[in-house]
């Protein structure tokens, strides 16, 4: 059995204890009864731009941080701005390794935390966690895969079977990051994922441009 993670708590990370409500954030517009339901997964994309690839590659060798860490963080932020503040618990896949199950992030808007203090939350939030099997399924995956081979099958014509609302795959292909958006159309509109797709790159420029490396 492997032992659980500890989370910093919000004072270690936001430092404004109080400020920042921990109420597990609402990801899908609708509840679905999942009993012998298979669902049906559409796909958005926040558009490939070379800026967005050089402020990524930029940040990872200023900050001294992986890109999966700067990318959730700006995550976070999208989930902030678009759906509210609060915990949002993420499966999350990386290069890392081990796939970690039901990470509790905390999604905060620039009211509560700055970018400095976002990206230190998932730092921290990271670093302390451990693989374990959560009891459910979350309802978000984050899904890094990193560099795709031309000649291996492209990762974004594969739709996701692994249960979750939401995936967030992003990859690497002819030199550009390309984020995929996969959600179930019974429980997302799509008008919420659009949202999402373009702050999304918002966050990130905001993580890239105004963080700072974690302490």
């Amino acid at each position: 059995m492997v032992a659980p993670y500890m989370v910093p708590s919000v004072s270690e990370v936001i430092h404004r204890p109080g400020d920042l409500a921990l109420a597990t954030i609402r990801i899908t517009d609708h509840d679905v009864a999942e009993t012998g339901r298979s669902a049906t997964m559409s796909k958005r994309s926040t558009p490939a731009r070379d800026e967005l690839t050089a402020e990524l590659d930029g940040a990872t060798e200023w900050l001294g941080l992986p890109a999966d860490e700067i990318l959730l963080a700006a995550l976070t932020r999208t989930i902030a701005r678009t759906l509210g503040e609060g915990l949002v618990r993420v499966d999350i896949a990386s290069e890392r390794g081990s796939l970690l199950d039901a990470v509790p992030m905390v999604c905060a808007s620039a009211a509560q935390a700055t970018a400095t203090e976002v990206l230190a939350s998932v730092h921290r939030t990271l670093a302390g966690a451990s693989e374990h099997v959560a009891a459910a399924t979350s309802e978000v995956y984050f899904n890094y895969i990193g560099e795709v081979p031309a000649a291996t099958e492209p990762v974004q014509d594969t739709p996701p079977g692994l249960g979750h609302a939401l995936e967030v795959r992003v990859y690497r292909a002819d030199g550009d990051v390309h984020v995929d958006w996969w959600y179930d159309t019974s429980r997302f509109e799509a008008y919420t994922v659009e949202e999402l797709t373009e702050q999304f790159p918002l966050a990130l420029y905001e993580m890239t441009s105004d963080a700072l490396p974690p302490n």
